[in-house]
C-alpha cells in the first residue's frame, strides 16, 4: 500500500516545471505510481490518496475513493491493514435449495 499525502506541493511538483532534486524524485514517483495504476486497468489495489485540499488531487486519481485527514483517519487505517468496517454476517453452513418442477403450461406463459 502506498498513501500519497496530496497538498499544493505535491501537485505544484508533478504538474509544473521541477527545479529542484525534491521535485524531481516527485515527479517520478508520480510518474511509477501512474504507470501502474494504467497496467492494472485504471484500477486502485495499492493507492490511498491522503486529501488536504480536493483541487490538488491529480486527475487520474479523482475517481477513486479519496480519504480526508484527519477525519478518515480510521478509515485509512482500516485500508492499510486489509480490514473491513463493518463485519458481514455469517453464511449458514448448509444451504437450503427448493426445486419446482416447470410444467408445460407454465413454459408457455412465459
Amino acid at each position: 500500500m502506498i498513501i500519497i499525502a496530496i497538498s499544493p506541493k505535491y501537485k505544484a511538483d508533478i504538474e509544473g516545471s521541477v527545479v529542484d532534486s525534491h521535485g524531481l524524485n516527485t515527479k517520478y514517483i508520480h510518474s511509477m505510481m501512474q504507470n501502474e495504476f494504467i497496467h492494472q486497468g485504471s484500477l486502485n489495489f495499492r493507492f490511498i490518496p491522503l486529501l488536504f485540499p480536493k483541487k490538488h488531487v491529480p486527475s487520474w486519481l479523482q475517481n477513486t475513493h479519496l480519504y480526508r485527514w484527519p477525519r478518515d483517519t480510521e478509515d485509512v487505517l482500516l485500508r492499510l491493514l486489509k480490514e473491513e468496517r463493518y463485519i458481514p454476517p455469517p453464511v449458514p453452513l448448509e444451504l437450503t435449495l427448493t426445486i419446482r418442477p416447470v410444467t408445460l403450461s407454465a413454459t408457455a406463459t412465459l
